[in-house]
């Protein structure tokens, strides 16, 4: 789970190596975040090709945490690793592939169309 001020390494190919977390998205209450909910980043470590792009806000969304992810049918998800995609102004990610596994509970679908293995 996420929590402010974590840091994570986002799952996608746009150069970014590290980002951290400064605000959970629209909730005022919650402290963590889990699977499909957005998060506010700033950018701390890229490429040395990005210098631009470091100490920007952006948006991100989460796809795997390593906390345990129950279903209505009984079964429950473990990842090993927290993930998140960075996303632009209008909600297409920042990356053209996304790596890893992600869990079929995902509301937006054209993130399930980028991944090669889906549970």
């Amino acid at each position: 789970m996420f929590q402010k001020n974590s840091f994570s390494v986002p799952s996608d190919s746009s150069g970014i190596l590290m980002v951290k977390v400064i605000q959970i998205r629209k909730c005022s209450v919650r402290k963590q975040a889990k699977i499909g909910r957005f998060l506010k980043v700033v950018v701390r470590n890229t490429k040395t090709s990005l210098n631009k792009v470091k100490k920007k806000k952006s948006r991100a969304l989460v796809i795997r945490t390593s906390h345990n992810l129950y279903t209505r049918k009984g079964k429950y998800y473990k990842f090993f690793d927290n993930a998140l995609v960075l996303l632009k102004k209008r909600m297409n990610a920042r990356g053209r592939e996304l790596y890893g596994s992600t869990s079929k509970d995902l509301k937006i679908k054209k993130f399930r169309i980028a991944y090669k293995c889906v549970f």
